[in-house]
Protein backbone atom coordinates (compact mmCIF):
# COMPACT_ATOMS: atom_id res chain seq x y z
CA UNK A 1 0.00 0.00 0.00
CA UNK A 2 1.82 2.98 -0.84
CA UNK A 3 0.61 7.02 0.19
CA UNK A 4 -1.83 7.66 -2.33
CA UNK A 5 -3.50 4.55 -1.35
CA UNK A 6 -3.42 5.61 2.57
CA UNK A 7 -4.86 9.05 1.96
CA UNK A 8 -7.52 7.41 -0.53
CA UNK A 9 -8.54 5.25 2.31
CA UNK A 10 -8.08 7.50 5.00
CA UNK A 11 -10.76 10.20 2.80
CA UNK A 12 -13.07 7.12 2.57
CA UNK A 13 -16.51 6.70 5.03
CA UNK A 14 -15.69 3.49 6.30
CA UNK A 15 -12.34 4.30 7.29
CA UNK A 16 -13.83 7.48 8.91
CA UNK A 17 -16.44 5.64 10.73
CA UNK A 18 -13.96 3.17 12.28
CA UNK A 19 -11.84 5.92 13.74
CA UNK A 20 -14.80 7.51 14.53
CA UNK A 21 -15.80 4.39 17.29
CA UNK A 22 -12.70 4.23 17.88
CA UNK A 23 -12.50 7.66 19.24
CA UNK A 24 -16.25 7.05 20.66
CA UNK A 25 -15.19 3.93 22.86
CA UNK A 26 -12.20 6.33 23.78
CA UNK A 27 -14.23 8.88 25.43
CA UNK A 28 -16.35 5.92 27.01
CA UNK A 29 -13.92 3.84 28.68
CA UNK A 30 -12.46 7.93 29.81
CA UNK A 31 -15.94 8.83 31.12
CA UNK A 32 -16.18 5.25 32.94
CA UNK A 33 -13.24 5.61 34.39
CA UNK A 34 -13.59 9.26 35.93
CA UNK A 35 -16.65 8.12 37.11
CA UNK A 36 -15.57 5.35 39.12
CA UNK A 37 -12.17 7.55 40.73
CA UNK A 38 -15.64 9.93 41.88
CA UNK A 39 -18.14 7.58 43.28
CA UNK A 40 -15.60 4.70 44.90
CA UNK A 41 -14.56 7.06 47.32
CA UNK A 42 -18.20 8.39 48.00
CA UNK A 43 -19.55 4.64 48.37
CA UNK A 44 -16.40 4.20 50.53
CA UNK A 45 -17.10 7.25 52.70
CA UNK A 46 -20.96 6.60 53.26
CA UNK A 47 -19.92 2.84 54.35
CA UNK A 48 -17.78 4.45 57.22
CA UNK A 49 -20.45 7.12 58.14
CA UNK A 50 -22.70 4.15 58.12
CA UNK A 51 -20.41 2.20 60.30
CA UNK A 52 -20.09 5.07 63.08
CA UNK A 53 -23.76 5.37 62.97
CA UNK A 54 -24.27 1.49 63.54
CA UNK A 55 -21.92 1.84 66.83
CA UNK A 56 -23.03 4.93 68.17
CA UNK A 57 -26.92 3.40 67.90
CA UNK A 58 -25.40 0.29 69.50
CA UNK A 59 -23.35 2.55 72.17
CA UNK A 60 -25.73 5.19 72.98
CA UNK A 61 -23.79 5.20 76.25
CA UNK A 62 -20.29 5.53 75.17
Amino acid sequence: MNWMDLKEFVKEEKAQGSWSSVYLILVVAIAVLILITVIKPMFQQSQQVRETFNEQVSNPGN
